[in-house]
């Protein structure tokens, strides 16, 4: 991929998409984009189809995700299953819409 290529990178505050976002930027990518979750709802697929049209990513890294903690895993599973679900399907479908070249999709299971 291109230095000027256009990264969105998903969750590039959490642990890993931070990781990622660094990384990145310490290999020379300076074309980055980063959205925090007031700024865009993944979960809304509305605000990320608008999101989508209006930035036009070259490449898209996934690291977002629903999470609360030991507790809050145990006692809400299937909102947070559903909640990543979504956030999973807005932002593959709308990267294939748009003909995104490159996604790299990071999940994970309990």
């Amino acid at each position: 991929m291109e230095k000027d290529a256009k990264i969105y990178v998903a969750g590039h505050h959490g642990l890993v998409g931070s990781a990622i976002w660094n990384n990145l930027k310490q290999r020379g990518y300076g074309n980055l984009v980063g959205r925090t979750h007031r700024e865009l709802d993944l979960t809304d697929q509305l605000a990320v189809r608008r999101f989508f049209d209006e930035q036009q990513p070259d490449a898209v890294v996934l690291a977002a995700a629903f999470v609360g903690g030991i507790m809050a895993n145990s006692l809400y599973r299937a909102d947070f299953i559903m909640m990543n679900m979504k956030i999973q399907c807005n932002v593959i479908s709308e990267a294939y819409a748009h003909g995104v070249k490159k996604l790299l999709f990071l999940g994970s299971t309990k």
